[in-house]
């Protein structure tokens, strides 16, 4: 067997990520866990961060695939505590060569969540109107074949997405635009909506989903949809509940210390998501608790992210060996 053929010496990273993520579940499978909560210090990220060369990539391809299933674990990695409880796991790649942007951030998490086979109307209506307004003319479906998309996770996302809005539609008895509505969002569905929400049981309970459609549906409001995901996932009977635990690579490529305007909208998906669990992979540890970028980015400080601030408030304690280049940001027990 040649070097390149085994996985070593990373049995401290995969306990990391199994005790975090056991912690995560426990977390949000709490009665008193609010996925509307906008206000609650985030424990739901974790970052491995080192020199280049060292195997980062390579630990997140394969997390993501012990993740999927016990057969794609290493045996010396043992049965997690999580073992039995139905993870997603999703990896994107954000190195400038892959060329993600955060539209397609966005699309890879609702393409993804197409293996749940549950509809999510909130989520969808919101992208739908989006995708209409910043891509006129351009098919949706042809742009997911374009990026892979569809090739990697299938062609289910313009069918649910497609449904749930003729769902909607119905609904609220506007059986007229339902035609409409499955080929392209129009306003009086949004309207309708905005005015008559408590009517569509599958939407009644999303208190945010109102403001989010009055919301011109630019970039930004694009990187608040994530919340309406959140809320989705929620929803889920239990005989459905799974836990997408997204892995974030190449973070070093999301821009520089002083242009965060990527880095802004992807720690507001993190923050938006606290029901999903995050994998970041880079070369600088995540700065997100340091007081000094209030202003930078949206939520900064250690009572945000009392993960990944050490005691004192500076640099994260480093774990894992430090002789191979490595350094674990990780949280405590929420």
């Amino acid at each position: 067997m040649a070097a390149a053929e085994a996985f070593t010496n990373r049995q401290t990273q995969w306990n990391l990520v199994a005790a975090v993520l056991a912690d995560h579940l426990r977390h949000v499978a709490d009665p008193a866990f609010d996925v509307e909560d906008l206000e609650r210090p985030r424990n739901n990220v974790i970052v491995f961060h080192g020199v280049g060369g060292i195997g980062k990539t390579t630990l997140s391809r394969k997390l993501e695939a012990a993740l999927a299933g016990a057969d794609q674990r290493p045996t010396q990695w043992g049965e997690p505590a999580w073992s039995g409880e139905r993870i997603l796991p999703v990896r994107i790649d954000l190195s400038r060569s892959a060329g993600t942007t955060f539209e397609d951030l966005i699309l890879t998490l609702r393409a993804a969540l197409t293996e749940l086979g549950q509809p999510l109307p909130a989520f969808d209506i919101a992208l739908r109107r989006y995708w209409e307004q910043q891509h006129p003319g351009e098919n949706l479906e042809e742009y997911l074949s374009r990026r892979g998309l569809a090739a990697r996770f299938g062609k289910a996302m313009p069918q649910q997405m497609q449904s749930a809005l003729s769902d909607v539609a119905q609904a609220l008895l506007l059986p007229g635009t339902v035609g409409t509505a499955v080929g392209a969002l129009t306003g009086s569905l949004v309207k309708a909506l905005r005015e008559r929400r408590q009517t569509v049981r599958a939407l009644a309970g999303c208190a945010r989903l109102e403001a989010l459609l009055e919301a011109e549906p630019d970039l930004d409001a694009l990187s608040f949809y994530p919340h309406l995901l959140a809320w989705e996932l929620a929803q889920l009977p239990a005989n459905k509940k799974t836990v997408p635990v997204v892995l974030l690579d190449t973070f070093e490529d999301v821009g520089d210390r002083t242009y965060r305007d990527l880095e802004r909208l992807i720690q507001r998906t993190v923050w938006l998501m606290p029901n999903v669990f995050f994998v970041v992979t880079g070369r600088s540890r995540l700065q997100w608790a340091d007081p000094g970028l209030q202003g930078q980015l949206d939520y900064t400080g250690p009572t945000a992210w009392p993960g990944l601030a050490s005691p004192a408030g500076g640099v994260p304690a480093a774990r894992g060996s430090a002789a191979d280049g490595w350094r674990c940001c990780s949280q405590p027990t929420p």
